[in-house]
């Protein structure tokens, strides 16, 4: 009897290393299966074929659905694609259980993207202020914070220029009213102008230098200040090129 039970047990424990043996295959397997998908999505994410990467993600999740690289690369394709929502679903997620802080710097710079191309500029500018706390010498995300508190101000200033472009209406026409009043009076006056200047002819002479009487150090001090004025024009449009830049996408893990 005692020998039955010996067997019957060496059995049991015959199967459970089967089973472990196996499940460890499988999931070697799928590790490594989840590993060839991420570098094929990496491939063709870098050719801008974001909706075949896309796929190549998704295959690499359903090996591995909890994988953080698959998932966050998988946010930059559908970001790519202007599905920031879908994309900001994706990287929600993982700002939740990343603790690596050059990662977690990484997602929140990719949710304050997504959320800026959604219209959610003041969520956007705590998202970048999110990922400098994580990274704080990470220049493109100083520069997306920048820019989302620029495209803030202006929506502030909107308003008000609104309300004086009204006031301003309100003004002219009440100062078209008045001029309405007084136009028969200038009428007659310009009539009795008009009859005064006839018999004139004679016209001022032009009190603007001519060519000839301007000093060659007039003359050097009028180039200097046309220098001037054209680098500040330069500068000025510098300034405003580098003010268009947009924000870039996402960041592959």
């Amino acid at each position: 009897m005692r020998h039955i039970k010996d067997l019957i047990h060496n059995r049991q424990l015959l199967f459970a290393l089967v089973v472990t043996a196996l499940f460890m295959v499988a999931r070697t397997t799928n590790g490594q299966a989840e590993r060839r998908h991420i570098r094929e999505g990496n491939r063709l994410y870098q050719k801008e074929q974001f909706d075949e990467s896309e796929l190549s993600y998704r295959r690499a999740l359903e090996r591995d659905e909890d994988s953080p690289q698959a998932r966050f690369n998988l946010g930059n394709s559908l970001y790519k694609q202007e599905r920031f929502d879908e994309a900001l679903r994706y990287y929600s997620e993982l700002a939740d259980e990343i603790d690596d802080h050059l990662n977690l710097s990484k997602v929140y710079h990719n949710i304050g993207n997504s959320l800026l191309n959604s219209g959610q500029i003041e969520k956007s500018i705590e998202a970048y202020k999110e990922a400098l706390r994580n990274n704080p010498d990470d220049p493109e995300t100083r520069y997306n914070l920048a820019y989302a508190r620029h495209l803030l101000d202006e929506m502030d200033q909107s308003p008000q220029d609104s309300d004086d472009s009204r006031e301003g209406d309100d003004r002219q026409e009440g100062d078209q009213d008045r001029q309405e009043g007084d136009q028969e009076q200038q009428d007659q006056d310009q009539q009795e102008d008009d009859r005064q200047q006839q018999g004139d002819d004679q016209q001022e002479e032009s009190t603007q230098p001519r060519p000839d009487q301007i000093s060659p150090e007039d003359a050097m001090r009028m180039l200097e200040a046309a220098e001037r004025e054209e680098q500040r024009v330069q500068e000025k449009l510098m300034e405003q090129k580098a003010g268009e830049k947009q924000p870039g996408s996402g960041r592959n893990w």
